[in-house]
C-alpha cells in the first residue's frame, strides 16, 4: 500500500500521527515524533512481503532506540512522557515476531520491571512514572498487551492477577465505553483476541466470552478502525464477521487507502490519536486473509 510505504519514507523514523478534538481527526494536527504507530504498523503487516521492507525499518529504528532500561516511550521526545508497559510491551513484541530474537533476554528483565510496577491486586499499571504522578493508572489493553508479551516469553503464568482483571473486564462489559487510553470497545476485544488466537492457555478460557463479545459489536459503529478490528476478530475466533469485510472493501477510497481515524487518546482530556496510514494499515489486515476465499478487495 503506497500510503502506509510513503508515510514511513518521509523520516524512516516514525509514521506521522495526527491528534485533534474528534475522532475523525477532520480539525487536526500532527504530533510530535512518536514510536507507537510504527509499532503497531509493523505488528499488523509483519508476514507481508510487499511490506517487508517497511517491516524491517521499523524494526531496525525500534531496536536502535531500545535503550539501557530496556523499555519504549510513547513519544522520541522522552521528557514528554515517561516510559509505560503497553509501548513496552507492543515493541518488544513485534520484534521478537519480526525476528530479533537477540533482544529476548532485554525482554525478560522488561517483563521483570512490568511485573515489579503492579498495584496490590497484582494487576499491571501503566507507567513507569518515577514522579508518582501517572501512578495506580490500569488500562485493560494496556494489560492485553502485557499479557501477550509475557506468554510469547513464556512466563505468562507470572501475570495470573492481571488475566484475571482483564477476565472480569470482559465479563462485566466494562470496556464497553472504552478504556482510559482506547476509546473504542473493538480496540479491547481486538489487542485482547490477539492474545487468545496464539496462546493456547488463554484462548481456552476465553474463546467463547470472547467470541460472545465479538457478535455483540458486530455492526455497532461505521469507524474505519472499529469496522477493521472487528473483522479481525471474528477472523481469529472463527465466526462470521456479519458481513462487516465486505462493508470495510466498500470503503476504501480511490486512492487505495482508508479514511483516517482514530484509535487511542489522552486519558486527562478529549485528545485523539490516529491517522489515514494506521486505519489503512487495519484494514488491510483485516481483508488479508479473506481475500484469497472471496475476492473482496
Amino acid at each position: 500500500m503506497r500510503l502506509i510505504d510513503e508515510a514511513w519514507q518521509l523520516s524512516r523514523s516514525h509514521i506521522p500521527c495526527r491528534t485533534g478534538p474528534s475522532r475523525d481527526l477532520e480539525e487536526s494536527w500532527e504530533v510530535h515524533p512518536e514510536s507507537f504507530t510504527a509499532m503497531l504498523v509493523a505488528d499488523l503487516l509483519v508476514g507481508q512481503p510487499e511490506h517487508r521492507e517497511l517491516v524491517q525499518g521499523v524494526l531496525d529504528m525500534l531496536e536502535k532506540e531500545l535503550g539501557e532500561e530496556d523499555v519504549f516511550y510513547f513519544f522520541k521526545d522522552h521528557d514528554r512522557l515517561p516510559a509505560d508497559a503497553d509501548c513496552t510491551s507492543v515493541g518488544l513484541s513485534v520484534l521478537i515476531r519480526g525476528g530479533k530474537q537477540e533482544i529476548t533476554q532485554r525482554a525478560h528483565r522488561a517483563l521483570d520491571r512490568i511485573l515489579a510496577n503492579s498495584n496490590k491486586r497484582g494487576v499491571v499499571e501503566t507507567y513507569f512514572d518515577p514522579s508518582g504522578e501517572r501512578a495506580g493508572i490500569i488500562d485493560p489493553v494496556v494489560c492485553a498487551n502485557v499479557l501477550y508479551l509475557g506468554h510469547l516469553l513464556g512466563r505468562g503464568d507470572e501475570l495470573e492477577p492481571t488475566l484475571r482483571h482483564v477476565r472480569r473486564v470482559l465479563r462485566t462489559r466494562s470496556f464497553v465505553e472504552g478504556t482510559r487510553y482506547y476509546h473504542s470497545p473493538d480496540s479491547f476485544l481486538y489487542f485482547l483476541a490477539r492474545v487468545v488466537r496464539r496462546f493456547p492457555a488463554v484462548h481456552d478460557a476465553l474463546l467463547e466470552p470472547m467470541r460472545d463479545a465479538v457478535r455483540e459489536r458486530q455492526g455497532s459503529t461505521d469507524y474505519a478502525l472499529d469496522i477493521s478490528q472487528r473483522v479481525i476478530c471474528a477472523n481469529w475466533l472463527g465466526i462470521d464477521d456479519g458481513d462487516e469485510a465486505r462493508k470495510l472493501a466498500q470503503m476504501q477510497q480511490p486512492d487505495d487507502s482508508w479514511p483516517a481515524d482514530s484509535l487511542f487518546r489522552y486519558g486527562r482530556k478529549r485528545i485523539f490519536f490516529g491517522s489515514q496510514a494506521l486505519s489503512t494499515a487495519f484494514a488491510l489486515r483485516a481483508l488479508r486473509a479473506l481475500d484469497s476465499v472471496t475476492g473482496i478487495l
